[in-house]
């Protein structure tokens, strides 16, 4: 049986908690720029000062209305510390930095060091960096969804990498709209995947059918469509079964890009075995 990932972490004897602290700590750190030795500030303080140069800030002019406009609380020992406030601290702390290194330039030296510090924290934790328009995020990783990922157009390829991002366990609409972008590219290639596994084409268009994606299915006046079973389904079993079908169209995709590859092999075991 395939372990969650909190045993992962036991298993890997990762202290969440000290790794929290740590980056933490950076953020308050007192830091010096590289022309004056001995004239300290804190690392946040540089990052208050300097932020109406960050493009992302919207209207806020400092980090304190940035993080009163968006919620952003922080605390150095949180109620509720687990993998989730870990990345989204992780998350917050990058991005500035990245900021700082793009525009204060004085600071580029511990801006720098605040990052790998965070590339480290994620590796630790079996997590991975994406990136779009600028911002960084970080996903568990997923070999299936780096591999597809590879060979979609954009902006669909960073999305199949955000499906596995923590804030969209819920959110259902969300990786309903990822899902049907997939089944419409999946059908520009069905014949393919039904040439190379017809069980699997037939089980994922099936679903994307009747799991109240790509039609109405829990409408009880459109006959037609009606799913009785779905309709009342709850939506932490339906996100469930939305989460087994991103996997298979994973799956689906990586065997359609096996047929080529099987070609190759192919041709290859035939002039090995040639007398």
């Amino acid at each position: 049986m395939r372990k969650n990932f909190a045993q992962v972490l036991k298993s890997a004897k990762i202290d969440i908690e000290a790794e929290y602290k740590r980056l933490y700590g950076l953020l308050y750190q007192e830091v010096e720029h590289s022309n004056y030795i001995g004239n300290k500030i804190r690392y946040y303080d540089v990052i208050n000062e300097n932020f109406t140069a960050f493009w992302f800030r919207g209207t806020s002019l400092t980090l304190d209305d940035f993080n009163s406009v968006n919620e952003f609380k922080f605390y150095y020992v949180p109620q509720n510390l687990d993998i989730n406030y870990l990345v989204n601290f992780c998350e917050y702390l990058y991005n500035l930095s990245l900021a700082v290194y793009n525009t204060v330039h004085l600071y580029n030296n511990y801006a720098s060091f605040v990052m790998e510090q965070i590339r480290r924290v994620i590796e630790s934790i079996g997590y991975e960096q994406s990136q779009d328009n600028g911002i960084v995020i970080f996903v568990e990783k997923s070999v299936a969804a780096i591999s597809v990922s590879e060979t979609l157009p954009q902006p669909l390829s960073y999305k199949v990498i955000a499906y596995n991002h923590h804030s969209m366990r819920g959110n259902i609409e969300s990786k309903k709209a990822i899902l049907l972008q997939l089944s419409n590219l999946l059908e520009s290639k069905r014949k393919h995947l039904h040439s190379v596994n017809s069980a699997l084409e037939d089980l994922i268009f099936y679903s994307f059918n009747n799991l109240n994606l790509r039609h109405n299915n829990v409408d009880e006046t459109n006959k037609s469509k009606y799913k009785k079973f779905i309709a009342e389904m709850s939506q932490s079993n339906l996100e469930n079964y939305y989460d087994e079908l991103y996997q298979m169209c994973l799956l689906a995709f990586l065997e359609i890009e096996q047929i080529e590859r099987t070609k190759i092999f192919n041709e290859l075991k035939s002039k090995i075995e040639e007398i």
